[in-house]
């Protein structure tokens, strides 16, 4: 019941699955609409301070598995440590200042979004890395802090620097391996869109793979790239990317953290009603 009353509030969304040949993308709003109209059911409205802008529709932001140690966590009333782990997008390259990378504002968000957690995020970001570099630091991570979930973004430079996406996958289900065996809780997080990508087909294919891998053990995805995807094509644009073009600018991140934050707790009060 403690639970339930906890996480209170959030409502439920729904999930949109990627396809292998072209990624699926809800359409978004139609030129002569509101920038994000709040249609009933479809689209997550912003909470407290949150932009309009950062309003996808439900079935993006809906975390497909749950997060069974993070909820148990809540209900007793425990400390939640969160490891978010990976590469430029988790150290925050393009923000105007570290506390303006997803970690901190994600912290922000869920401490909001669920009154009374004490939640502590740290941000083990590091530009440039590819998911195997990252998995030797996750295990040292995961060793030393401790932590009870983690957040592991990957995929972007995997592409970016042609490895294979079968070596990649094998690394992606050694890392996914390590940490539930551990006990602990796994999201993962898929790259980022872009619009210079130069091999969209080949980038899907990274994306998808993720996508595969994360069906496949049972771990909660937030979908970035569908999601940037459907900010990309609204009427209106909004910038969320900085001058590279490349790496998120502060609105991008604010906007991952709220809608990661949002995916979670409408996952662990998804968990919170479905009882022990």
């Amino acid at each position: 019941m403690r639970r339930a009353l906890l996480l209170s509030g959030v409502a439920a969304l729904g999930l949109a699955k990627l396809g292998r040949a072209q990624t699926a993308i809800p359409a978004p709003p139609p030129a002569a609409a509101p920038l994000l109209p709040a249609a009933p059911g479809s689209t997550s409205p912003p909470v407290g301070n949150v932009p309009d802008t950062c309003a996808v529709p439900g079935e993006l932001q809906r975390l497909q598995f749950a997060l069974p140690r993070m909820a148990a966590l809540l209900q007793d009333k425990e400390p939640v440590r969160i490891l978010a782990i990976g590469s430029s997008s988790t150290a925050g390259v393009g923000a105007s200042a570290s506390a303006h990378a997803y970690p901190p504002r994600l912290r922000d968000a869920l401490v909001r979004l669920l009154p009374g957690a004490d939640i502590t995020v740290r941000n083990d970001g590091i530009g440039g890395e590819v998911a195997s570099t990252t998995l030797v630091r996750m295990r040292k991570s995961v060793e030393e802090w401790k932590p009870d979930v983690v957040l592991w973004q990957l995929g972007t430079n995997d592409a970016m620097r042609h490895i294979s996406v079968e070596a990649f996958a094998e690394t992606l289900r050694e890392g996914v391996d390590f940490v539930l065996g551990r006990g602990l809780d796994l999201l993962l997080i898929d790259p980022q869109f872009f619009p210079g990508v130069s091999s969209e087909d080949l980038y899907r294919d990274f994306v998808q793979s993720i996508e595969r891998v994360a069906a496949e053990k049972r771990v909660p995805l937030m979908r970035r790239y569908a999601i940037m995807r459907y900010w990309d094509a609204l009427p209106r644009k909004v910038l969320m990317l900085s001058p590279d073009g490349f790496h998120m600018n502060d609105l991008g991140y604010l906007c991952m953290a709220e809608t990661l934050a949002g995916g979670m707790a409408q996952r662990l009060a998804r968990s919170a009603a479905a009882g022990p």
